[in-house]
């Protein structure tokens, strides 16, 4: 996603005339309601929430796709996968299809004393994924025998 010209020129602007505060101000604590640049901000907040729900349909999508296209057919796998990289329980189990006593049963049982709970959503859970060593996380899983 590229960032709106109006928004960059916004953002230049209060950094060039020293409006800016402190880094835990606002905009919206410093600039007027009917200012342009506040206005600009806003609108492009509105465009992101608007957006969260088909980024999230989109990334759900292609994590299973990267699924399909390394053959990791099996539910138990990908979940193993899954939570070894951070992601929420609730993520994990949208994507898989698996109820929570099947997860707990077969992969959560593996993780139960290790102290660390996922906590990435789902479109942080894409990049992670195919950032990771794939082949060592397939070793890992193979090794648990999810069958």
């Amino acid at each position: 996603m590229t960032i709106p010209k109006r928004l960059s020129k916004a953002m230049d602007s209060l950094t060039v005339n020293h409006e800016w505060g402190g880094v835990n101000e606002m905009p919206e604590e410093i600039l007027a309601p009917n200012d342009w640049r506040l206005q600009e901000i806003m609108k492009f907040r509105k465009g992101l929430k608007l957006r969260e729900p088909r980024r999230i349909k989109e990334a759900e999508w292609r994590i299973k796709q990267y699924f399909h296209k390394h053959n990791i057919n099996n539910p138990f796998a990908q979940a193993y996968i899954l939570r070894k990289i951070g992601t929420k329980q609730a993520t994990i189990l949208k994507i898989t299809g698996l109820s929570k006593p099947e997860y707990y049963r077969h992969v959560g049982v593996l993780f139960r004393n290790t102290g660390y709970y996922g906590q990435l959503r789902i479109t942080d859970v894409e990049v992670v994924l195919t950032q990771e060593k794939l082949y060592d996380l397939l070793e890992e899983t193979h090794e648990k025998n999810f069958g």
